[in-house]
Protein backbone atom coordinates (compact mmCIF):
# COMPACT_ATOMS: atom_id res chain seq x y z
CA UNK A 1 0.00 0.00 0.00
CA UNK A 2 2.20 3.08 -1.41
CA UNK A 3 -1.00 5.19 -1.60
CA UNK A 4 -0.49 8.78 -0.27
CA UNK A 5 -3.19 9.46 2.61
CA UNK A 6 -3.01 12.88 3.76
CA UNK A 7 -4.98 13.84 6.97
CA UNK A 8 -5.57 17.74 7.57
CA UNK A 9 -6.67 18.22 11.74
CA UNK A 10 -9.42 20.68 12.07
CA UNK A 11 -9.86 22.16 15.58
CA UNK A 12 -12.48 20.68 17.48
CA UNK A 13 -13.52 21.31 20.77
CA UNK A 14 -15.17 17.97 21.71
CA UNK A 15 -11.16 17.03 21.01
CA UNK A 16 -9.98 19.23 23.43
CA UNK A 17 -11.97 18.30 26.14
CA UNK A 18 -11.32 14.74 25.53
CA UNK A 19 -7.41 15.53 25.71
CA UNK A 20 -8.02 17.84 29.04
CA UNK A 21 -9.93 14.62 30.95
CA UNK A 22 -7.31 13.05 32.36
CA UNK A 23 -6.23 16.55 34.17
CA UNK A 24 -9.85 17.42 34.94
CA UNK A 25 -9.70 13.99 37.11
CA UNK A 26 -7.22 15.04 38.62
CA UNK A 27 -8.27 18.16 39.52
CA UNK A 28 -11.54 16.25 40.77
CA UNK A 29 -9.32 14.32 42.75
CA UNK A 30 -7.22 17.29 44.17
CA UNK A 31 -10.67 19.55 45.04
CA UNK A 32 -12.11 15.89 46.90
CA UNK A 33 -8.92 15.30 49.08
CA UNK A 34 -9.01 18.72 50.26
CA UNK A 35 -12.59 18.99 51.27
CA UNK A 36 -11.28 16.00 53.35
CA UNK A 37 -8.95 17.47 54.86
CA UNK A 38 -5.51 17.30 53.07
CA UNK A 39 -5.74 21.58 51.95
CA UNK A 40 -2.32 21.12 51.24
CA UNK A 41 -3.45 19.49 47.81
CA UNK A 42 -4.67 22.31 46.72
CA UNK A 43 -1.51 23.57 46.00
CA UNK A 44 -1.33 21.59 42.52
CA UNK A 45 -4.21 22.56 41.41
CA UNK A 46 -2.29 25.50 38.99
CA UNK A 47 -0.74 22.40 37.96
CA UNK A 48 -3.45 20.34 37.00
CA UNK A 49 -5.45 23.57 35.54
CA UNK A 50 -2.32 24.70 33.58
CA UNK A 51 -2.46 21.21 32.46
CA UNK A 52 -5.97 20.79 30.82
CA UNK A 53 -5.22 24.17 29.23
CA UNK A 54 -2.22 23.23 27.95
CA UNK A 55 -3.96 19.67 26.23
CA UNK A 56 -6.79 21.76 25.45
CA UNK A 57 -4.85 24.36 23.59
CA UNK A 58 -2.64 21.84 21.52
CA UNK A 59 -5.00 19.12 20.91
CA UNK A 60 -8.34 20.92 21.03
CA UNK A 61 -7.62 24.14 19.17
CA UNK A 62 -4.03 23.42 17.30
CA UNK A 63 -2.44 25.87 18.87
CA UNK A 64 1.39 25.80 19.75
CA UNK A 65 4.49 24.31 18.14
CA UNK A 66 4.00 20.97 19.68
CA UNK A 67 0.76 20.21 18.33
CA UNK A 68 0.00 17.92 14.84
CA UNK A 69 -2.23 19.53 12.45
CA UNK A 70 -1.63 16.98 10.09
CA UNK A 71 -0.30 13.21 9.07
CA UNK A 72 0.61 12.33 5.84
CA UNK A 73 1.68 8.73 4.86
CA UNK A 74 3.91 9.01 1.56
CA UNK A 75 5.78 5.60 0.88
CA UNK A 76 4.58 3.66 3.49
CA UNK A 77 6.30 6.44 6.26
CA UNK A 78 4.38 8.97 7.94
CA UNK A 79 5.11 12.52 9.00
CA UNK A 80 3.81 14.68 11.35
CA UNK A 81 2.83 18.13 10.19
CA UNK A 82 3.48 20.37 13.06
CA UNK A 83 1.97 23.82 14.79
CA UNK A 84 5.46 25.51 13.50
CA UNK A 85 5.21 23.89 10.31
CA UNK A 86 7.66 21.41 9.96
CA UNK A 87 7.01 18.01 8.85
CA UNK A 88 8.53 15.06 10.77
CA UNK A 89 8.74 11.57 10.13
CA UNK A 90 7.57 9.70 12.96
CA UNK A 91 6.77 6.39 13.61
CA UNK A 92 3.53 5.58 16.09
CA UNK A 93 4.15 4.16 19.04
CA UNK A 94 2.41 0.64 20.37
CA UNK A 95 0.83 2.33 22.79
CA UNK A 96 -1.57 4.33 20.20
CA UNK A 97 -5.59 3.01 20.20
CA UNK A 98 -7.26 2.75 17.63
CA UNK A 99 -11.18 2.16 17.24
CA UNK A 100 -14.09 2.57 14.71
CA UNK A 101 -14.08 6.95 14.91
CA UNK A 102 -11.29 7.60 17.58
CA UNK A 103 -7.67 7.34 17.33
CA UNK A 104 -5.75 8.25 20.48
CA UNK A 105 -2.16 8.43 18.34
CA UNK A 106 1.44 8.47 20.33
CA UNK A 107 3.75 9.71 17.16
CA UNK A 108 7.41 9.13 18.23
CA UNK A 109 9.88 10.94 15.78
CA UNK A 110 12.59 8.76 14.43
CA UNK A 111 15.86 8.71 15.92
CA UNK A 112 15.00 9.58 19.00
CA UNK A 113 12.99 7.69 21.89
CA UNK A 114 11.70 10.07 24.89
CA UNK A 115 10.09 12.85 23.01
CA UNK A 116 6.73 12.23 21.23
CA UNK A 117 3.70 13.83 19.85
CA UNK A 118 0.16 13.20 21.16
CA UNK A 119 -3.14 13.67 19.14
CA UNK A 120 -6.53 12.46 18.80
CA UNK A 121 -8.52 11.78 15.74
CA UNK A 122 -11.86 11.76 15.89
CA UNK A 123 -14.19 10.86 12.69
CA UNK A 124 -17.32 12.72 12.26
CA UNK A 125 -20.85 11.06 12.78
CA UNK A 126 -24.20 11.99 12.45
CA UNK A 127 -24.32 12.89 16.40
CA UNK A 128 -20.81 14.66 16.82
CA UNK A 129 -18.31 16.57 14.60
CA UNK A 130 -14.88 15.45 14.16
CA UNK A 131 -11.53 16.59 13.62
CA UNK A 132 -10.77 14.59 10.24
CA UNK A 133 -12.70 13.90 7.18
CA UNK A 134 -14.44 10.27 7.77
CA UNK A 135 -12.75 8.91 4.46
CA UNK A 136 -8.99 10.05 5.11
CA UNK A 137 -9.61 8.60 8.63
CA UNK A 138 -10.57 5.11 7.58
CA UNK A 139 -7.99 5.15 5.25
CA UNK A 140 -5.62 5.52 8.06
CA UNK A 141 -7.09 3.39 10.31
CA UNK A 142 -6.44 0.62 7.65
CA UNK A 143 -2.87 1.33 7.09
CA UNK A 144 -1.89 1.47 10.76
CA UNK A 145 -3.82 -2.42 11.34
CA UNK A 146 -2.52 -3.86 7.86
CA UNK A 147 -0.69 -2.04 5.50
CA UNK A 148 2.24 -0.58 7.48
CA UNK A 149 5.60 -2.51 6.41
CA UNK A 150 7.17 -4.69 9.49
CA UNK A 151 10.16 -3.72 10.83
CA UNK A 152 12.71 -6.94 10.26
CA UNK A 153 13.31 -8.31 13.65
CA UNK A 154 16.76 -8.60 15.21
Amino acid sequence: MSSRIELTLSPSLLVGVLASIPWLVLLGFLVISALAGKTWLLAAVPVALAGAALQYRCNGLLLGSHSVNGLLIDQGKMYAKTGDNRQIPVQPAASSQIWSGLALLKLRPDGTRFRSYTTILLAPSPHRPGNVQEDDFRRLRVWLRLGRSRRPST
